[in-house]
């Protein structure tokens, strides 16, 4: 059975829709037309520092453990339900402290990690969490701080056992959050010099003196390759092509990066090796290897899709001459087990009528993988994760105490003319007996191997189709699956007599086409009722076969929120 496939949603009248299993998603074009989507960016002038409270301190970490704790693990350990799914490896607060520090000392300071938390990691399955209030992230920031102090006060023995029983108190906690760098310690960016074809060159010859070894000539990641971490994971050089930086690509930025390299990570700081002017050579070199375009792909931003309303019945064929109308809304995504060949985005376009809601997506996909039967064979999937939660849980399969609704497709589940797929078409000369469990054969008649197929046979023998296990019932009618989660590892798929969503989907070109449509209201009261609503969260995901994403290998997105109006 699948698990793990969407991610979740939110209420107060909106759905949030994740892309769950194909997503860090990158800045985007959206359209103002019949289905307009809009970026929600926060504003700059919203990010004043926040007053460390008491009161500041428990938001964070009522965020911290319902939106972070499943990948960084509760204590901050990088040890949370969902790390063995991610590559790179959640960070490990409490021995492995922070990549981005704006110090030389490898301390990170507070506006650090406020920009980490709100930028996220491109390249890992950290999304950007700038969708979140300013407040809630500098909460974040001070629980934070304090999960990754706490061993280092527990071994100096100013917080012991009985003070964790009890409480650590306020005064405490409010050290340890108000960690002191010394202004010396800080990484004073030097006046940026001008860049001339001079400068570029010699950029260029200290590229290929001091970084080609990892990133190779041309700065594509393909140097060595054979790297680990100080805590012992492999890492890879970035190819720094593709516009994945873990801080970003401007200059001040990159200058952080110089100097101070990336704190337990193979990558070193130049100030004692090259001179002011020979780093801001390189600088300027590395920027010319992407540019702001490439870059904005590989960030994840929450957007709001609109659904265009029409007064026709809804044609679930994803080659409708209604799609052409409408202006697709840009869904980035990340693969949770970082590769650079990833499917990148998706196109969402949702549609509604008086009963009905349909929502269509289409990704680049250069193989169509639609076999479920081949052992060594993954289809090619897509799911659509819903929340109808004010606040919602995080975006990867909920919370035991927010449950989230999923619609799953998959291409090998595909009915087409020819019928399913299973294991006699896979296999069509495959020796085949007969079974007393077989209720199709008349004992003593000539027997054909095609005329056994599983759905003749007696459920109680085919013990999971028995158990009514949906992956296994050979009766299936419908090309998606309709599930609910509370949380990771408790994906749980209904029958599919009692799914109440159905999609087709279409491999033309190199691209996939699916549609899910759904009632906009249904009997299951237990059921995400969409009728009457004016805003939906909602989050998607998307499979590569071709690539072995199966289960909770995927691309996903973040929460989005889809807009149905009257």
């Amino acid at each position: 059975m699948e698990s793990q496939v969407c991610q979740c949603f939110g209420r107060d009248k909106r759905i949030r829709i994740v892309i769950i299993f194909a997503c860090l998603i990158s800045s985007q074009l959206f359209y103002e037309k019949e289905t307009a989507a809009s970026t929600k960016v926060s504003d700059p002038s919203d990010n004043k520092k926040s007053i460390l409270t008491q009161k500041l301190f428990t938001r964070g970490e009522t965020v911290y453990q319902k939106q972070c704790s499943v990948c960084h693990g509760p204590a901050g350990g990088g040890d949370g339900k969902a790390a063995y799914l991610l590559y790179p490896k959640p960070r490990d607060f409490i021995r492995d402290k922070f990549r981005l520090v704006s110090t030389i000392n490898m301390q990170a300071t507070d506006e650090d990690l406020f920009t980490t938390i709100t930028r996220g990691m491109p390249g890992s399955a950290m999304p950007s969490w700038g969708h979140l209030s300013a407040k809630d992230r500098w909460a974040l920031v001070y629980y934070v701080r304090y999960l990754s102090e706490l061993k280092t006060y527990e071994d100096s023995g100013e917080i012991n056992e009985e003070m964790k029983t009890k409480g650590i108190p306020w005064q405490v906690k409010e050290k340890m959050i108000n960690k002191e760098i010394a202004d010396e310690k800080l990484i004073k960016v030097s006046p940026e010099p001008p860049v001339t074809p001079e400068t570029l060159k010699s950029g260029q010859e200290l590229f290929i003196a001091s970084c080609a070894g990892c990133h190779g000539p041309q700065g594509k990641g393909d140097g060595q390759q054979e790297q680990k971490d100080n805590l012992g994971y492999p890492v890879k050089p970035r190819d720094l092509t593709a516009g994945i930086f873990k801080g970003s690509s401007k200059s001040e930025d990159l200058y952080y990066r110089m100097i101070a390299g990336l704190p337990g990570s193979p990558m070193p700081s130049y100030v004692e090796a090259l001179k002011q002017e020979q780093i801001w050579d390189l600088i300027h070199f590395v920027q010319t290897l992407t540019n702001s375009e490439v870059e904005a792909k590989t960030l994840l931003n929450q957007i709001t899709i609109h659904s265009k309303k029409i007064n026709s019945e809804i044609n679930p064929d994803p080659l409708w001459d209604e799609w052409s109308k409408i202006e697709p809304a840009s869904v980035g995504l990340t693969p949770l087990w970082w590769r650079n060949e990833r499917v990148e985005k998706v196109e969402v376009k949702v549609i509604h009528n008086q009963d009905k809601l349909a929502i269509y997506l289409s990704w680049n996909d250069p193989i169509q993988d639609d076999d479920v039967v081949a052992m060594h064979g993954f289809s090619d999937g897509a799911a659509i994760q819903l929340s109808d939660k004010k606040d919602p849980p995080f975006f990867g399969m909920g919370s035991p105490q927010d449950s989230v609704y999923m619609w799953h497709w998959k291409a090998g589940w595909e009915n087409t003319a020819e019928g399913r797929k299973d294991i006699e078409s896979r296999y069509p000369n495959i020796g085949a007996d007969w079974y007393l469990s077989d209720k199709h054969y008349q004992h003593g008649g000539p027997f054909d191997p095609k005329e056994s197929s599983a759905k003749f046979h007696d459920p109680q023998f085919l013990t999971a189709w028995g158990a009514a296990n949906p992956v296994a019932d050979v009766e299936k009618t419908k090309n998606a699956e309709r599930a609910v989660a509370e949380g990771m590892g408790t994906y749980q798929a209904y029958p599919s007599v009692a799914t109440d969503v159905d999609a087709k989907g279409v491999w033309k070109d190199g691209q996939w086409q699916v549609v899910f449509v759904r009632s906009l209201k249904v009997a299951d009261k237990k059921d995400l009722q969409l009728g009457g609503t004016k805003m939906v969260s909602i989050a998607f995901a998307i499979w590569d076969g071709s690539n072995h994403d199966r289960n909770g290998q995927k691309s996903v997105s973040i929460w989005n929120e889809l807009v149905v109006g009257q």
